[in-house]
């Protein structure tokens, strides 16, 4: 009985209620368009890192993270590397030599950070041939790819030729080469695109004197890059003295705390926008009130209980909600689906170590559209009892008088 006179209570001022409502279906859908668009842009995040450099693991010899000390190569790097193929969760094992060197051009000079990579488990692990601008993807000694910022810094385009020069990491020689330039990267990772040469491993591991032993190993693993201990789990056997075997997320710290930390705030953001909609919640049952005043003296003159009657203000609070959460879901699921396909255009902007040339597509998730409009019903209901308690309490006599 409470349910049904509250229905009829809430369209007793129906021009009150819809736009009552239509401020509940405007907060659900903006949310549920600020969820997709933020968790497309952490997934876009997560993408970057795990498929430009990262992998979803990778393995070095103790310390070298911490140092960057050149002589700190994984011992046995072939060894590894076959057993980390032959793990079932392991898609790919990129090995990698890296080094400081010298970019020289006629009477242009650039300090880089030396890539020497295997071209085949390379392209198996990051996705750099898709990032290509120009050009092709090395495939022998004597080539090299940069970014595209580089070479316009430098002013060189594909098949320039230039000197590379790089220091034998135990005796301290120069080794000086020519290289000619092979491709033009744009990976969105600003490490890449701004300071990296990225050639063949065999030249570079010749150049730097470590023939055979690489500094890194990038793997691509098949689990979710979100799951952190899935990842660990998939990675334990390759474990050993000597190395350390970590997941993407204990190597990039401020990505993985940036995750966290989104979440957080997309959580105090959905109850930061409630608690805004919810001064106006409160004022459209304080008007019901004033302008029920003798209704509601009359109910409880009647035997209508103090309980019973701040009932049916919940009630009728919680059809409010759902009146305007219904097409809410409906108009967010739109926004959600219009970001999904035209994305949204941010500029030219670096955050994260990342490049936002691109445009940030949303993802639609239907449960957390729902999830929304769930809490913003529930709170509606919960801000009522403000209201639904002031009601349960009015004296019959005065509340008639008025």
């Amino acid at each position: 009985m409470i349910w049904k006179m509250a229905w009829r209570s809430v369209w007793r001022n129906k021009r009150r209620t819809l736009i009552t409502a239509s401020t509940l279906m405007i907060g659900v859908a903006v949310m549920s368009a600020m969820l997709s668009l933020v968790t497309g842009m952490n997934n876009r995040i997560v993408r970057n890192v795990t498929q430009s450099r990262l992998g979803e693991a990778q393995i070095h010899q103790t310390d070298y993270r911490e140092t960057q000390d050149e002589k700190l190569v994984i011992e046995d790097t072939d060894a590894l590397l076959e057993k980390a193929r032959g793990l079932d969760k392991v898609k790919s094992a990129a090995p990698r030599t890296i080094g400081m060197g010298m970019l020289v051009i006629g009477d242009r000079s650039r300090g880089v950070t030396l890539l020497g990579i295997d071209p085949k488990q390379e392209q198996a692990t990051t996705n750099w041939q898709d990032r290509l601008v120009k050009g092709e993807y090395i495939d022998a000694p004597g080539q090299v790819m940069i970014g595209a910022y580089q070479a316009e810094k430098m002013e060189v385009e594909v098949g320039a030729k230039m000197v590379l020069t790089v220091a034998n990491v135990y005796t301290g020689e120069a080794t000086t080469e020519l290289v000619r330039v092979k491709g033009l990267l744009a990976t969105g990772d600003v490490a890449i695109d701004r300071q990296t040469a990225l050639i063949h491993i065999d030249m570079a591991q010749r150049m730097m004197g470590t023939k055979g032993k690489a500094h890194e190993i990038a793997l691509r693993v098949d689990v979710d890059a979100d799951r952190r201990e899935e990842i660990a789990q998939a990675i334990k056997p390759l474990e050993r003295d000597g190395v350390v075997v970590e997941p993407w997320q204990d190597i990039n710290l401020m990505i993985s705390e940036m995750q966290r930390l989104t979440e957080t705030f997309t959580n105090a953001m959905v109850f930061a926008l409630f608690f805004i909609l919810s001064f106006g919640i409160i004022n459209t049952l304080s008007m019901s009130l004033m302008e029920r005043t003798r209704e509601f003296g009359v109910m409880r003159a009647l035997g209508t209980s103090g309980k019973s009657l701040a009932g049916q203000i919940t009630a009728e609070a919680f059809y409010l909600g759902l009146i305007g959460a219904i097409p809410g879901i409906l108009l967010g699921l739109f926004f959600s689906y219009l970001l999904a396909t035209y994305g949204f255009n941010l500029g030219e902007t670096t955050a994260y170590g990342m490049s936002f040339s691109e445009p940030i597509y949303g993802e639609v998730h239907p449960w957390s559209t729902i999830r929304s409009a769930i809490i913003f019903t529930l709170l509606t209901a919960a801000v009522s009892l403000f209201t639904a308690i002031r009601a349960s309490r009015l004296d019959p006599v005065e509340a008639m008088r008025r």
